[in-house]
């Protein structure tokens, strides 16, 4: 009777065609990303230029206002004054006048044109009702005041509770994709991430090849860190080169991180964070910086002129606390709203109901 077990050199076949099926497959999956992320940031790029375009038109229509209304004060036509010489009263001795000066002209406000909206929520890799309703919430107060989010910034533990890559867009594409549609993603790894050995696959299903890195939103340079290996040396010699990079006129710099170089939550400081980073940091004139781990919301006065945020109640809560660098804390689910302008940073902790917890503003 003849053998129905295959011969080694069969099977060793089979395992081998396995095998590319297996990289092919994972390859596919890969290239399928990257595709979706390219053709976002063309989205992005197209809804870029057209808040441009409505700024530059609204500037320029600011201009000629203020042009016609100075015109009109000037020299005002026929048809606006009075034809009856008693309806114009000559000026009494102690009044004066005088003509507009070019120093007069009015100009539109450029301050107060919104350049880049972050949107920023870490922890929140639970696939739950919690993580749902924080994008819900993102969603509708973009809609409601009409400014979509340029960029979702998800500071660390995004998929839980190990770090299984192939939860990867379960965790993170699936609950955000109103939101992805025209923000770019900004992944960053948390301890979580990497306890299955698994962070470098869950970056690169998120478009990443590297968990260290630079994104620009507008005139925001993030610089996106792997606070699980703080004093890891490839990423110590970039950031010091990053850091040493002469500051861009009007541009902003925003270190992301997981874990928090300042916190009073059950976590609290990362004293690594502060020895080897905060130092490259206040050389690269950082002013804010973002991050997880607690899972909930803090900010610190300044310290050294920068500001920490803590944005880690995305999906789950814990208790925290106050210390003697804290501003404001609160163990709420909730994300981060931060309005970009030329001149100002201004932040809101906004919770699942739409209500403003905190509020803040970072000046240059």
């Amino acid at each position: 009777m003849p053998s129905l077990v295959s011969p080694p050199s069969a099977r060793a076949g089979l395992s081998a065609v396995d095998g590319q099926s297996i990289e092919h497959g994972l390859a596919s999956v890969h290239d399928l990303y990257r595709l979706r992320m390219s053709d976002r940031r063309a989205r992005r790029r197209r809804r870029r230029q057209r808040r441009m375009m409505r700024a530059v038109l609204a500037a320029s229509a600011a201009v000629v206002v203020a042009t016609i209304a100075i015109l009109l004060a000037v020299s005002p036509p026929d048809f606006l004054s009075s034809s009856s010489p008693s309806a114009s009263p000559s000026p009494s001795p102690l009044e004066t006048t005088r003509s507009p000066t070019a120093t007069e002209t009015p100009r539109p406000v450029e301050e107060d044109k919104l350049l880049a909206r972050l949107a920023v929520a870490g922890d929140t890799g639970m696939r739950n009702a919690a993580v749902r309703v924080t994008a819900k919430a993102m969603q509708i107060e973009s809609e409601r005041d009409g400014n979509p989010y340029d960029a979702l910034i998800i500071p660390g533990d995004m998929v839980y509770p190990d770090g299984e890559a192939n939860l990867t867009e379960e965790s993170v594409i699936e609950p955000f994709a109103e939101i992805l549609d025209g923000a770019e993603l900004v992944p960053v790894l948390g301890n979580h991430d990497v306890q299955s050995g698994e962070g470098r696959q869950i970056m690169r299903r998120l478009g990443r090849d590297s968990a260290w890195y630079v994104e620009w939103i507008g005139p925001v340079r993030l610089l996106v860190l792997d606070s699980n290996r703080v004093g890891e040396p490839r990423q110590m010699a970039w950031l010091r080169e990053e850091a040493a990079k002469e500051q861009q006129r009007r541009t902003w710099t925003i270190p992301v991180m997981h874990h928090p170089p300042y916190s009073a939550g059950s976590h609290g400081s990362t004293k690594s964070v502060q020895r080897r980073w905060l130092p490259l940091f206040e050389r690269a004139g950082v002013r804010l910086t973002l991050a997880g781990h607690d899972h909930d919301y803090q900010r610190s006065v300044p310290l050294k002129g920068m500001t920490h945020v803590i944005s880690g109640g995305g999906s789950k809560l814990r208790p925290t606390g106050r210390k003697d660098f804290t501003a404001f804390s609160a163990s709420v689910l909730h994300y981060l709203d931060l309005l970009i302008y030329k001149d100002r940073i201004e932040g809101r902790a906004i919770d699942h109901d739409g209500n403003v917890l905190d509020d803040f503003k970072i000046r240059r």
